[in-house]
């Protein structure tokens, strides 16, 4: 079940302006579908693509995904397709999001893009050191740093929860 609401669930997470808090998940609803958020921020810093993330930890009652979802903010010129991620040598679990086209309001120029899976173990890891890997796109490789704090800010909510 968990599978089946996800990419809809980060497809409007990721449509949210940069700068926004996090926040807890209300579900879809009869879905079972609960979670939390990190807010979300500006994790690269290349010229011609800002990619945007949000830590997401979620759970469907049996199976808890963890995930950084990937948002590019479309500049009007710069179209990006991202193929895989990768990290000390080697590949991670990535996976493409549909984009959320047809939209012109200025607020959801995020379109989503992809994610990234983690393991508890990784996400426990980068709230005390960070995330950095690389992207690989259509417009070449693109490095991503995500802060610590967006997976402590994470923890933190569903610790709190």
């Amino acid at each position: 079940m968990l599978r089946l609401y996800l990419p809809l669930l980060f497809a409007v997470l990721a449509a949210c302006a940069p700068g926004q808090p996090g926040g807890s998940l209300a579900g879809v609803p009869d879905s079972g579908l609960s979670g939390v958020y990190s807010a979300q921020q500006v994790i690269s810093d290349h010229p011609h693509h800002v990619i945007l993330g949000h830590v997401i930890i979620a759970n469907d009652g049996a199976a808890t995904t963890r995930a950084l979802v990937l948002s590019h903010q479309w500049d009007g010129v710069h179209f990006l397709r991202m193929t895989g991620a990768y990290a000390d040598g080697g590949a991670l679990p990535f996976r493409r999001l549909p984009r959320n086209d047809g939209c012109t309001r200025a607020t959801c120029r995020n379109g989503p893009v992809g994610m990234i899976r983690l393991s508890r173990a990784q996400v426990q890891d980068a709230a005390r050191s960070g995330f950095s890997a690389r992207l690989h796109t259509n417009a070449g490789p693109i490095d991503i740093t995500v802060p610590a704090e967006m997976f402590a800010e994470a923890l933190d909510r569903v610790a709190g929860a």
